[in-house]
């Protein structure tokens, strides 16, 4: 009885070996797969740039701090992101990107949207400002992202027409300026278009630029959004036109 036990367990054992040595030589076949490191793992964002047309790529995620896939088409995808944005060597502001949210009508002058605008909610507090909401969508030209609304205790709650910009989105060239007709004149530079690490540097401008806050450059980088801005213009007398 025992060799009989002995010779059974023997068989499962060679049994069970078998099995072993050709689930290997089947995985041993299949194609590799890539990993996170992989050279066929591609970042979107190296390839955002073209060197041919010297243009790049502006997705909203760069506003957002989203992931981006990589495709060079703008949309609004569900988001809940905080960014870290530093001034002057001042420990940084948090800013919370939330949404899209639905508008109840268009209020606006943003023609393609349709009777509902789509928007992402930001949301920030300072000592000078106290709360700020906003809420940002695709403008009107459809190559950046403006406010339709703003609250602060400053000036309360403001609406906005939705044809100028805060934000560039789409092809972009290094030192282009773009100029838009909205309620005040705004105009956005690209002093920086695409920094070793895919960051954007852009220069806004509201006005005649000759106010607190109405000349401002601002930096967002992949995977992070917001992360700096510098003032051009500062002059304590004046009063802010706008703000971040």
């Amino acid at each position: 009885m025992t060799i009989a036990n002995t010779k059974l367990n023997l068989f499962k054992i060679l049994a069970f070996a078998s099995t072993i040595t050709l689930c290997s030589h089947a995985l041993a076949m299949l194609p590799a797969q890539p990993t996170a490191n992989s050279p066929d793992d591609t970042n979107g964002w190296d390839t955002a740039y073209n060197k041919d047309t010297k243009k790049r790529f502006i997705p909203v995620e760069l506003f957002t701090g989203g992931q981006w896939d990589g495709k060079h088409k703008l949309t609004m995808k569900p988001e809940n992101t905080i960014a870290c944005s530093s001034f002057a060597g001042k420990p940084c502001n948090k800013y919370h990107i939330t949404g899209p949210f639905k508008t109840a009508q268009n209020n606006t002058s943003i023609a393609w949207v349709g009777e509902q605008i789509p928007y992402y909610k930001r949301t920030f507090s300072t000592r000078r400002m106290g709360d700020v909401i906003s809420h940002f969508t695709i403008n009107n030209s459809k190559d950046g992202l403006v406010r339709i609304f703003d609250k602060r205790k400053s000036w309360g709650d403001r609406t906005y027409s939705g044809l100028g910009s805060k934000f560039p989105l789409g092809y972009w060239q290094q030192g282009e300026i773009r100029h838009y007709n909205s309620r005040a004149p705004i105009s956005i530079e690209i002093l920086e278009l695409d920094d070793p690490n895919h960051c954007l540097t852009f220069r806004w401008i509201i006005g005649t630029g000759k106010r607190r806050n109405s000349d401002n450059n601002y930096t967002y980088c992949p995977n992070r959004g917001f992360t700096k801005m510098s003032h051009n213009y500062n002059d304590k007398k004046s009063k802010p036109v706008s703000s971040q």
